[in-house]
């Protein structure tokens, strides 16, 4: 380890190399990237040394201006700026090469709020309400004030519920921690990371317009004398499983939800038949036909919507992804189920409802989506009644007959196939990036004793509380 001053920016340098000696090594090239993403970024370094034998350095800055004198310097070889204002005064200043930049992950405007009951807040409607402090950073005034006008107002004006706008985001995330705002809209990755305390809402496009999402932006600075050393590190971060599931490790957005139109226009009508058939297995089973019912990882609804017309249930339907959580309002408004259902857009690793909230917990298919499937046990077990169950699995449910359930999905519904990658395959081959291996050791890491592990009609777990 060790420390490179620019102009008074401390700088920390984790030197990342393949596992070889020294003497040996590939000459290092270097890496500047901001202080939010670097736990990821050197990680990613690292998988990026070990399989090519580049020597990486990842350069570790602190703040907008930390990270322009860093770009200014000219001693890296690839510059990821923070975020949209940095990346388009480094192209400006020609201190990166425009032509090289791939977008490496994705930013989300959001609603970050603290652990379990947010004081009912679920949408940017509830961060208007008179009674929400909310704060910003002076940095997104301009992105704010076009998603939420009122929030930008005189501070003394009585229409307005912005309670502070901070400089630093690690001050405005205390102030949220110590309960001196409600509520805090900002970048979802300020809440990534190693910050990944809080309930984060990600905001839809239908909410938050053209500001709903920005690239963070990998490029190779005009200097470097590795420029195609550096260019393939760029692609390697845009384009690889293995650097794309770090960042999905790290609680970041590796796209910008744009293929959540395509989902639901193409595959979720292929499968509208099975999540009805799970859903009547579920009445059958289980009898809980009223008070609240939780589905996890819903998508575009179906599910959610199933549950709630064969039954008196008011369902949640949770997906990380906003441009699903809006597809999903859109489809219960058109079915008459408005008022029966409610979709919101929330990580399963922190749950934004209360203790003992929910009578059934439901989740098809999410398991190996889940970058830490215990913590999501851990929190479907506390927001879950006495007395209640959750049914979380993969696979097409008991009442799907086999050969409609492998016209659909070739790997059929057989145990090995559902959650887990399929003999023989690699990472390569499967959509999972965490694979369920076994339901056993996942219900002694979340420190469950009262489930059931049921290999009809798929994979599934039943958990009582």
């Amino acid at each position: 380890m060790r420390t490179l001053r620019v102009r008074h920016v401390l700088v920390w340098v984790c030197a990342l190399c393949a596992a070889m000696p020294l003497a040996t090594a590939a000459a290092q090239f270097d890496v500047g990237v901001s202080q939010q993403f670097d736990a990821a970024m050197c990680e990613a370094a690292s998988v990026f040394a070990a399989q090519t034998g580049h020597r990486v350095a990842v350069h570790r800055v602190s703040g907008p201006v930390g990270a322009q004198e860093l770009a200014k310097s000219g001693g890296m070889d690839v510059m990821i700026p923070p975020g949209d204002n940095s990346r388009k005064l480094y192209i400006e200043k020609g201190w990166v090469r425009p032509e090289t930049g791939k977008p490496i992950l994705w930013r989300r405007m959001a609603i970050i709020l603290p652990r379990g009951d947010p004081r009912g807040i679920t949408d940017l409607q509830d961060i208007l309400r008179p009674d929400v402090k909310v704060a910003s950073l002076t940095v997104l005034r301009a992105r704010v004030e076009q998603i939420a006008p009122s929030l930008c107002v005189d501070p003394h004006d009585s229409e307005s519920t912005m309670a502070m706008w901070f400089r630093d985001s690690d001050a405005m995330l205390r102030a949220l921690e110590q309960g001196w705002v409600d509520a805090v809209l900002a970048w979802d990755t300020f809440a990534a990371g190693d910050r990944r305390n809080f309930v984060v809402m990600r905001l839809p496009r239908s909410a938050a317009g053209a500001n709903a999402a920005a690239p963070v932006t990998g490029f190779v600075t005009p200097k470097s004398d590795q420029p195609e050393t550096a260019q393939q590190f760029v692609d390697f971060l845009s384009q690889s499983l293995a650097a794309q599931d770090i960042f999905l490790k790290h609680a970041y957005m590796t796209d910008d939800g744009v293929d959540a139109a395509s989902y639901d226009n193409e595959a979720a009508p292929r499968f509208q038949k099975v999540y009805e058939n799970i859903c009547r297995q579920l009445v059958d089973d289980y009898s809980i036909t009223h008070g609240r019912a939780l589905d996890i990882g819903c998508g575009p609804g179906q599910m959610t919507l199933a549950l709630a017309g064969m039954t008196d249930l008011h369902v949640v339907g949770l997906d990380i992804e906003p441009e699903c959580i809006a597809i999903a309002q859109r489809h219960a408004a058109e079915l008459g189920l408005g008022s029966r259902t409610q979709f919101i857009s929330a990580d399963a690793h922190s749950l934004p409802f209360p203790d003992n909230h929910f009578d059934l917990v439901v989740s098809r298919g999410t398991l190996p989506f889940l970058r830490d499937q215990a913590l999501a046990v851990r929190e479907i077990y506390r927001v879950l009644k006495s007395g209640g169950v959750a049914f979380l699995g993969g696979g097409m449910g008991r009442y799907t007959p086999a050969e409609e359930a492998r016209a659909l999905y070739p790997r059929g519904v057989a145990p090995a196939a559902a959650l887990d990658w399929g003999p023989g395959q690699t990472r390569q081959d499967s959509i999972f990036p965490f694979p369920v291996r076994s339901f056993e050791v996942l219900m002694t890491r979340a420190g469950i004793h009262d489930y059931t592990v049921i290999n009809e009609g798929g994979r599934w777990v039943e958990i009582r509380k």
